[in-house]
C-alpha cells in the first residue's frame, strides 16, 4: 500500500511556494490518460499511506514511489505513478476530456457540509490495458490485518538515486544504507536503495528492527519483480497479494470531485468513480476484501442508497476512506475528518447529469481562480555551517517560512536536499534519514520559549545540546550527524520542561 508517489489530492503543502525561491512555479503534473492510477485521491491514502508500498513520499525535493519460495521471481500488476515533490502529498490531477467524448463512468456529485465548496472536478477515459508498474507483495501471517497479528509488504519501484527518509533513524548493513521509522499505530517502515536507480519500501507490523534489516539484505529486484535471496519467513507467512491494496480498493479513478474546506484547507473531501480491475488484475471479490483488511482499521459497515459500503481509518493516515460498489463501477469517499461524518457525507454521492457535470465543472474551475494565494516568504535563516567531526565533511542548514492562505509552512534545505513541514502552535520535531546522513530538525513559536534548546542523544555518544535561532515568530534548531544509529530528540525550555520528544512518547 504505500507513504509516498502516486496521484494524491488533499494537498496539506503547498508545492508552489518556495521559501527560498523568488518566483513560484504553478506547473501540474499532467498524465497522458490510458488506464494508469492518476487520480488525486488515490495518493492521499496512498502517498501517505505509510503502509503498503505503492507510494512513498520523502522529501521536499524527492518522492519514492506473499506461498511462492524465494527461488520464484513474481511479476506484479500495479499502477504507474506520477512523482510528488514534498514530505506529504500532493495533487496531481487527470486531464480534461472533450464534451462531446462519453465518460468511462457515469457523473457523481456530493453534498458536504456548508463550508465546503466545490474545487475540482474532472474525468478521464480510462484504456483497457492492464496497470503496470512497481513490484509489490503483501506477506502474511494466519490471519492478520492491517494492525493485528505479522505481516509485510514490500514495494520496488524504479527512479530511486537516492534515500530521503522522514521520521527514521539510519542502520547500515552491508553496503545498504537502511532508513527505519516506526508510526504512531506500530507499523514500521523500512526504506532503502539497492542502486541502479531502484527504491524498496517495506511496510511491516510485528516485525522487530533487527528482522527487518535481514529482510532488508535478501530482497532482491529489478524494480518489477520481487524474489529473496534468504527466504526463511516462508515457512511462517503466505503470499496474499501482489497489487497494492489501495488500488484494489479504489481501481483506476476515471472521475474525480474535490470539495474544499473554507475552515481547513487540509481537510478537502475527494470523490472518485472507476471501473473495478477484472479477475486477473486482482479485482476480485476476495481480493477486495483482503485488500480492505489491511487497507483500513476500524473498519464500520453502512448502506448508501441500499447497497452495502464500509469505512474506516486509512492505515498511518490521518485519514479516513467510504467504499463501496454500483456494479461494475467503485466510488471512494476520502477526507481528513472522522469516520462517522465521513459516512454521512458519503451516504449523500449521487449520480448527476451532464449538464449538472459541466456546471460543476465550470464551478471549481471559478472557486480555484478565485482562491487567495498570499504568500508571504521569510528570510532564510543559516542554522549551521561547520563541519562533522566524525567524517570531515562540511554541511549547512538553514531554513524559511512562508505563508500561504494563512498556513506556515516551513521549509529546510541542506546540500541540495530538504525537508518541508507545517508550523503548529506546538514545538515540534521532524527527522530525516538522507542518503549517509540524519537531520534532526526543531522549531516553536516564540511565545512558547524564547531561550530553548535541542538536545541530541545517540546510542553510545554524549549528548548533543544546540541554541535556537530567531526567525520572526518562529525559533528553530537543526543538528546533522554521520553516525548510522538510533538516537532520541527533545525540545527542552529554559525552565527544563520538555517541550517536545522523537520519537513522540
Amino acid at each position: 500500500m504505500k507513504d509516498e508517489p502516486s496521484s494524491e489530492i488533499i494537498e496539506v503543502i503547498d508545492d508552489d511556494a518556495d521559501a527560498f525561491s523568488e518566483d513560484a512555479s504553478s506547473e501540474t503534473a499532467i498524465d497522458k490518460g490510458g488506464r494508469r492510477w492518476v487520480g488525486p485521491v488515490a495518493v492521499a491514502a496512498l502517498v501517505g499511506l505509510i503502509g503498503y508500498g505503492v507510494a512513498t513520499s520523502t522529501s521536499a525535493n524527492d518522492s519514492r514511489r506473499a506461498a511462492a519460495p524465494s527461488t520464484t521471481t513474481t511479476t506484479t500488476k500495479t499502477t504507474t505513478t506520477a512523482a510528488v515533490s514534498t514530505s506529504l502529498p500532493t495533487s496531481i490531477r487527470p486531464p480534461a476530456v472533450p464534451l462531446d467524448q462519453a465518460p468511462t463512468v457515469p457523473y457523481y456529485a456530493a453534498d458536504p457540509p456548508r463550508e465546503y465548496a466545490i474545487q475540482y472536478a474532472n474525468a478521464q477515459q480510462l484504456d483497457n490495458s492492464q496497470p503496470v508498474g512497481d513490484g509489490y507483495q503483501l506477506w502474511a501471517a494466519g490471519d492478520a490485518s492491517a494492525t493485528t497479528g505479522s505481516w509485510f509488504s514490500v514495494t520496488t519501484y524504479l527512479g530511486a538515486s537516492t534515500l530521503n527518509a522522514p521520521n527514521s533513524y539510519r542502520v547500515q548493513s552491508g553496503p545498504l544504507n537502511i532508513a527505519i521509522s516506526h508510526t504512531a499505530g506500530g507499523h514500521s517502515i523500512t526504506r532503502f536503495s539497492p542502486g541502479q536507480g531502484l527504491g524498496v519500501t517495506i511496510t511491516s507490523f510485528g516485525w522487530t528492527d533487527l528482522d527487518l534489516v535481514r529482510l532488508a539484505g535478501a530482497v532482491s529486484t529489478d524494480g518489477r519483480s520481487l524474489s529473496y535471496r534468504d527466504n526463511w519467513f516462508a515457512s511462517a507467512y503466505e503470499l496474499v497479494a501482489s497489487v497494492q491494496p489501495q488500488l484494489v480498493v479504489q481501481s483506476v479513478p476515471a472521475e474525480q470531485i474535490t470539495y474544499e474546506s473554507a475552515q481547513d484547507p487540509g481537510a478537502d473531501v475527494v470523490v472518485t468513480v472507476g471501473k473495478q480491475l477484472r479477475p486477473d488484475e486482482g479485482g476480485t471479490a476476495e481480493d477486495r476484501k483482503t485488500a480492505l483488511r489491511f487497507l483500513l482499521d476500524g473498519n464500520t459497515s453502512f448502506e448508501v442508497d441500499g447497497l452495502s459500503a464500509v469505512a474506516g481509518n486509512v492505515v498511518g493516515r490521518d485519514l479516513s476512506m467510504a467504499t463501496w460498489t454500483i456494479g461494475d463501477n467503485v466510488i471512494t469517499v476520502t477526507a481528513k475528518m472522522p469516520v462517522p461524518q465521513l459516512i454521512g457525507v458519503a451516504q449523500t454521492v449521487h449520480e448527476v447529469s451532464t449538464k449538472v457535470w459541466n456546471g460543476m465543472k465550470f464551478q471549481a474551475l471559478r472557486n480555484a481562480g478565485n482562491q487567495p494565494r498570499e504568500v508571504d516568504r521569510r528570510e532564510p535563516v543559516i542554522l549551521a555551517d561547520t563541519t562533522d567531526p566524525a567524517d570531515a565533511a562540511p554541511w549547512s542548514i538553514q531554513v524559511a517560512t512562508s505563508t500561504v492562505n494563512n498556513e506556515t509552512q516551513i521549509t529546510w534545505r541542506w546540500n541540495g536536499d530538504g525537508f518541508r513541514s507545517v508550523a503548529t502552535d506546538a514545538a515540534q520535531i521532524n527527522t530525516v534519514v538522507d542518503n549517509d546522513r540524519t537531520y534532526v530538525l526543531a522549531d516553536l513559536p516564540v511565545s512558547i520559549a524564547t531561550n530553548a534548546r535541542l538536545q541530541v542523544r545517540r546510542a553510545g555518544l554524549d549528548p548533543i545540546d544546540v541554541s535556537f535561532s530567531s526567525g520572526g515568530d518562529r525559533s528553530f534548531a537543526a543538528f546533522t550527524f554521520s553516525e548510522p544509529t538510533q538516537y532520541t530528540a527533545q525540545i527542552i525550555g529554559p525552565d527544563g520542561a520538555v517541550l517536545a520528544n522523537w520519537p513522540a512518547s
